[in-house]
């Protein structure tokens, strides 16, 4: 986690889809205006500061590329083709010039002569090398919180969007609790 921000989806495009949380109830907008959105990107590692403020039309775009990710994403789970409004959205926003490698006085940074639409890019053409195989067969929701992300372990079995202090932490406790009730209640372990 990066500030207020946990990078644990797999992949940046997918962290991105994960800034809009709760997808399984009310939903909790992570992206609620341009300093949101800066501070993700800096916090993603796609810009450095100074970066100039985003604009509400770069928080629209990031939100409206997002959403189209994740609607890839379901596609890709479900074993149906995506829409092709959002491959659009993926192929124009992959089409922007990318960040691009410097050096400077704080070592190696992506820059941009337009910052936020090159991090849009970088995040379109993470999204789509994600949602391609062999990688999208490795996409997975957490059945607790409804975050998508990569499996990348070597098993291939992640269940959950963290296990050590998440949803697969909570999901063991009630376990174990409900282990015990049942055997101090006479029940089978």
């Amino acid at each position: 986690m990066t500030g207020k921000h946990a990078f644990i989806a797999g992949s940046l495009s997918l962290c991105l889809v994960d800034t809009l949380g709760g997808r399984g109830g009310a939903g909790v907008e992570r992206l609620t205006g341009p300093e949101d959105l800066r501070e993700w990107l800096v916090s993603a590692g796609l810009a450095v500061q100074p970066l100039p403020a985003p604009s509400d039309e770069d928080v629209a775009n990031a939100r409206a590329l997002r959403e189209a990710i994740h609607r890839c994403g379901l596609a890709v789970l479900a074993k149906a083709p995506m829409m092709a409004g959002d491959l659009a959205i993926l192929n124009g926003w992959s089409a922007h010039p990318p960040l691009r490698p410097q050096f400077t006085g704080q070592g190696l940074t992506w820059q941009a002569r337009e910052p936020v639409k090159a991090a849009l890019s970088t995040l379109a053409a993470d999204a789509i090398e994600t949602l391609a195989p062999p990688k999208a067969a490795r996409i997975r929701v957490c059945p607790e919180c409804r975050m998508m992300f990569l499996d990348n372990s070597r098993a291939g079995r992640r269940q959950w969007c963290s296990s050590a202090t998440g949803c697969g932490n909570r999901a063991k406790v009630r376990s174990h609790r409900a282990r015990i009730s049942r055997s101090s209640n006479g029940g089978s372990p």
